[in-house]
């Protein structure tokens, strides 16, 4: 890679550091044993400097006592690594309370149903616990989560969306009180209805040199697509170190899980036209239901996507078998050619190489319609809770880590990075993108001794899911906490791929060209808790999710298009003596609720 000048540092493509929250996660352990310098906070070096100290912004709380080190257990549906939190983050998060963190993770494990099976029976899920709201509602049926409504009022940080989680919280069954048992996560402090964002959250996105080497052809739709990625592939069989690359690559280990049953890759796809798959059924845009089995649905249409790729020979032939990791892998060395997460970008996308033309941008395809939901104001479906066996000076102290991640200061760790490594502070009080920044992530680049060593991905927060939203305002800056919206950032990024595609499209970013065009109509984003499985439903959708997984990756790579069409009508035939139909009805009266809810908050 070329030597990079400071002048491109702030000429960055979106990286999005904190919004990858199915990112790659490494299993090395990183030396913690040195000591935090902070410049903003108080660093702790010894079990009694960190015993009832106080302040006001994120700080260790008056009354608490951290002289005893604590290894607090979460248990973390988000997590993608399992084992004790490491590197940089375990350094500030230990030096600030005298903690450790435990991660449990469902997904890491093997057998997530297994793990939280045998845990709830335990009578102990975890110290904090992180979960989809569904298996939340039953955790405090089942007794397993406390109510904090007293220390979230009291706290100095989570006290400030109280109202947030009490809207929240009343949705759960016989809590019409609205006592505080879940923290919804990644709800923002901006409104109901606000999309801050400038990309929606699934689209197609190309590296622009390539595209604009074959003319930047106009894109009617998903044929067209594909035209456009055999060109490519076929001009750029490798990458520039001889890796053979693909227009496409899959991974399975995101499959299942919850009231997920589809094939995960094609399900988020189906977004890109208007429908996003919620267990059984497909949700619309405009608020209508289709089936997941619908010959003419969004998920049919992508995994015939993908099983034409594969018969063109764009569709990595590893995709069957490798996990996540090595496909992000590839992704970070430019080995696959179709990004559609926006989150992606930030594997590959830097200042240099945008203004070299060698990023990934958003190629529009004029057929797609996309379901992009609104800012997470009261959350995304997912909720932080405290274990109801966390008792005194424990609990005290698994609130406390709670309050500070929610802080300004704890926010700027999990979305930002590192103070003065990963950003600097200039006279205006805002903040600017170092080089660290960048490629820390990335690279997976050392970090100094005094935050602990080893690399910054292997010590990124292994948590993988936030209280708030990266788009949130920070109070210390008046910008967001994610980067890439910061006024120096969005001075910097006008890079040659960024002027040449504004030029092209007519538009300053990607939402305002699909607001210009009419394929994107954010719907209002809810956050209610939906009834949880019963046992029969539980049953039937484990055995329904196992048939159309496995049928849904046979079709991608059937050999010829009347095998495909013959496996699907094969897997629907099975599908009725699993009780299908009972599923689908059991998932329409949940997803109702959603409907309803949404068309309320447009009135």
């Amino acid at each position: 890679m070329k030597k990079r000048k400071i002048v491109s540092l702030m000429l960055a493509v979106v990286c999005m550091l904190s919004l990858v929250l199915t990112g790659c996660s490494g299993s090395k352990k990183t030396d913690s044993s040195n000591t935090v310098n902070t410049k903003d906070s108080t660093a702790v070096s010894t079990a009694e400097d960190t015993k009832n100290t106080s302040d006001t912004s994120g700080n260790t709380q008056a009354g608490i006592d951290h002289s005893t080190p604590l290894t607090l257990e979460v248990y973390d549906v988000a997590a993608n690594y399992q084992g004790t939190q490491s590197g940089w983050f375990a350094k500030v998060v230990k030096d600030k309370f005298n903690l450790e963190l435990n991660i449990i993770a469902p997904q890491a494990s093997g057998d997530g149903e297994a793990l939280y099976q045998t845990r709830t029976a335990a009578g102990k899920l975890g110290d904090i616990i992180l979960l989809d709201n569904s298996p939340l509602q039953d955790c405090i049926k089942a007794g397993l989560i406390a109510d904090i409504s007293s220390e979230v009022q009291s706290s100095t940080n989570l006290s400030q969306y109280y109202e947030q989680y009490k809207t929240f919280n009343t949705g759960l069954e016989g809590n019409s009180e609205g006592k505080i048992y879940g923290l919804p996560c990644q709800i923002t402090n901006t409104s109901p209805t606000t999309y801050s964002e400038d990309t929606v959250a699934i689209s197609p996105m190309l590296p622009w040199d390539y595209y604009t080497e074959i003319g930047a052809p106009e894109l009617k739709n998903l044929d067209d697509l594909l035209d456009a990625l055999e060109q490519i592939q076929k001009a750029h069989p490798t990458n520039e170190t001889g890796d053979p690359s693909y227009a496409i690559s899959l991974w399975p280990d995101w499959d299942k899980g919850g009231t997920q049953i589809t094939m995960e890759t094609a399900t988020q796809l189906t977004k890109t036209y208007g429908y996003e798959v919620d267990g059984s059924i497909m949700l619309g845009n405009t608020g209508d239901m289709k089936e997941v089995t619908d010959d003419d649905g969004a998920y049919y249409k992508m995994l015939h996507f993908f099983f034409e790729a594969n018969q063109r020979g764009l569709v990595d032939p590893d995709s069957g078998t490798q996990n996540w990791d090595t496909a992000c892998n590839k992704m970070k060395n430019k080995q696959v050619l179709l990004f559609w997460y926006n989150w992606q970008r930030g594997f590959w996308n830097t200042p240099e190489r945008a203004n070299e033309k060698n990023a990934y941008i958003y190629a529009p395809v004029a057929d797609m319609n996309f379901y992009q939901p609104s800012d997470y104001y009261f959350g995304d479906g997912r909720a932080l809770a405290i274990g109801s066996h966390m008792e005194g000076n424990d609990r005290a102290r698994a609130i406390e880590f709670l309050d500070w991640l929610t802080s300004p200061e704890g926010l700027e760790y999990i979305h930002t990075g590192i103070p003065d490594w990963s950003y600097t502070k200039g006279d205006d009080g805002k903040y600017t993108l170092t080089e660290n920044g960048l490629y820390g992530l990335m690279e997976n680049r050392p970090v100094p001794d005094e935050w602990g060593g080893g690399g910054f991905d292997d010590g990124n927060s292994k948590i993988n899911q936030w209280p708030l939203h990266a788009v949130s305002i920070n109070p210390n800056t008046g910008e967001t906490y994610v980067y890439n919206y910061w006024a120096s950032y969005l001075e910097a990024n006008k890079t040659t791929m960024t002027k040449e595609w504004s030029e092209k499209y007519g538009a300053e970013n990607q939402v305002k060209y699909l607001e210009g065009t009419g394929q994107l109509k954010p719907i209002p984003n809810v956050n209610i808790i939906l009834p949880s499985d019963t046992t029969d439903i539980a049953l039937i959708r484990s055995q329904c999710a196992t048939l159309i997984c496995d049928t849904s990756w046979r079709m991608v790579f059937a050999s010829s298009e009347d095998e495909f069409k013959s496996m699907w009508a094969d897997m629907k035939t099975q599908l009725d003596g699993l009780d299908w139909a009972q599923l689908v009805e059991f998932d329409k009266a949940k997803y109702q609720k959603v409907v309803d809810a949404r068309a309320a908050a447009t009135k």
